[in-house]
């Protein structure tokens, strides 16, 4: 169940729970692309939100891949398994990053430009995301 936290709370639970899984940016406007569940209902699913937060869970089997979406400026979230995803830009360029269960990043200040990932990796990949709207 989710309660209803004000921004100090969750505050608390973002510097506790967060990893992105993005490693950097491309020219295009965050806003000109959809959010995850927007784009991949079938990896990214809301689990709870109210008027200031969302936390989305991203699942990828082995060999899923996502469409182009984007993030906002302040953001959180927390590897839940360790896997491999290949991260691609609107440009083509890619790299593989290796999130590892229980990491936690904080990001604030710049939205993620569009990217999509896939899972490159043999165990499914889940990563949940707690984004201030």
């Amino acid at each position: 169940m989710f309660d209803t936290p004000t921004r100090s709370s969750l505050s608390l639970a973002v510097i506790c729970a967060a990893f992105v899984l993005i490693a950097g940016a491309t020219s295009a406007a965050a806003g000109d692309y959809p959010s995850g569940p927007e784009a991949a209902p079938d990896v990214y699913k809301v689990l709870a939100e109210n008027d200031q937060w969302r936390v989305i869970e991203g699942t990828w089997q082995p060999g899923q891949e996502d469409n182009f979406h984007s993030h906002p400026a302040d953001r959180v979230s927390l590897i839940k398994t360790d896997c491999q995803l290949q991260v691609t830009k609107l440009d083509g360029s890619a790299n593989v990053i290796k999130p590892t269960a229980g990491k936690v990043i904080v990001r604030t200040g710049k939205p993620v430009a569009a990217h999509k990932a896939k899972n490159v990796g043999d165990s499914v990949c889940v990563i949940r995301i707690v984004e201030l709207k």
